[in-house]
């Protein structure tokens, strides 16, 4: 009975030996998961595949994709200037740059408006300026491409031209943020995506920022900021997706007539340079990428804005 009392003392002793060993490492354990940095939460899914599902119906949110520029206006008649939504003043067709204060529809004619105006412009923007040799296929191709793509991820989508045999004025455009480009009615896109290319002796992939002061009516709250935020989101995942390289935002242009006349939420791209060969190359080659790429930043831009 001796011997018994003795081993089931040793047995004892070893149980709570190994049950100290065992509650010290939980202990250590827990400490270092304790003293572990909390990974960092990223607000997109990093393989880019943009699965995850938001809290709001994609098919709800209409975006107006405007392929830059398109028809040259010498190939077009005057009633098809007209019709398109281009203005004739003082011997010429063109586009005013702003509406009147406090106005949706009335243009300014010069007068009783910001006066804001780009770099050697005025309130008057000719069609001859619109007029670009390359440009508006590659605008339309790499348009066409986005639309897919975000037509793939579930939004409604509207185009302000689908061929290269039409050329609308900017107001014409910026028509489509409203319900059956009916201005009288309140807008229902909730942005507005220029997509243009670049020209002038460089390279690479930018957008156009806003700055200063914006006085359509419509425009929400930090306009500017969220505009530039549309911007710089779409043109970083260009960059990240393409060979062109990501250049800085371009700020001397604030004042375009696209800016002062929307209504809604405006990006601007300057894709590339048609005019360099390296870049035009890749602009005929990636409209699929590029398009995907567009695709992913407005998803990310929209899936932010709304979640806050």
């Amino acid at each position: 009975m001796k011997k018994i009392a003795v081993f089931e003392f040793f047995i004892i002793i070893a149980l709570l030996t190994v049950f100290i060993v065992l509650l010290k490492s939980g202990s250590k354990n827990q400490s270092t998961a304790q003293s572990s940095p909390t990974p960092a939460v990223t607000a997109m899914p990093t393989d880019k595949t943009l699965a995850n599902t938001p809290d709001f119906n994609r098919s709800d949110i209409i975006i107006v994709l405007d392929a830059g520029h398109g028809k040259a206006s010498s190939q077009m008649s005057d009633d098809e200037k007209e019709s398109s939504g281009w203005t004739y003043y003082n011997g010429e067709w063109g586009d005013w740059r702003h509406f009147k204060f406090g106005k949706k529809t009335d243009d300014c004619m010069g007068v009783g408006c910001s006066g804001r105006v780009t770099p050697n412009g005025t309130c008057w923007y000719p069609i001859v300026n619109s007029d670009r040799l390359y440009e508006p296929e590659i605008n339309l191709n790499n348009t066409l491409s986005a639309k897919r793509y975000l037509e793939e991820l579930g939004y409604t989508i509207r185009l302000t031209r689908e061929t290269n045999d039409e050329n609308p004025s900017i107001t014409k455009r910026l028509s489509y943020c409203y319900p059956d480009n009916d201005t009288s009615k309140s807008p229902d896109a909730l942005v507005y995506l220029c997509i243009h290319s670049n020209a002038g002796s460089g390279s690479g992939t930018s957008y156009i920022a806003l700055r200063g002061e914006y006085d359509h009516p419509e425009i929400p709250d930090n306009y500017v900021g969220f505009s530039n935020t549309l911007g710089m989101y779409v043109n970083d995942e260009i960059a990240n997706n393409t060979p062109l390289k990501k250049n800085p935002p371009i700020t001397y242009e604030p004042e375009l007539v696209a800016f002062c006349k929307c209504p809604v939420i405006c990006g601007y791209l300057e894709i590339g340079f048609y005019d360099n060969e390296s870049d035009f190359e890749i602009l005929n080659n990636y409209s699929d990428t590029i398009g995907k790429a567009i695709a992913q930043g407005v998803d990310r831009f929209i899936c932010e804005l709304l979640a806050k």
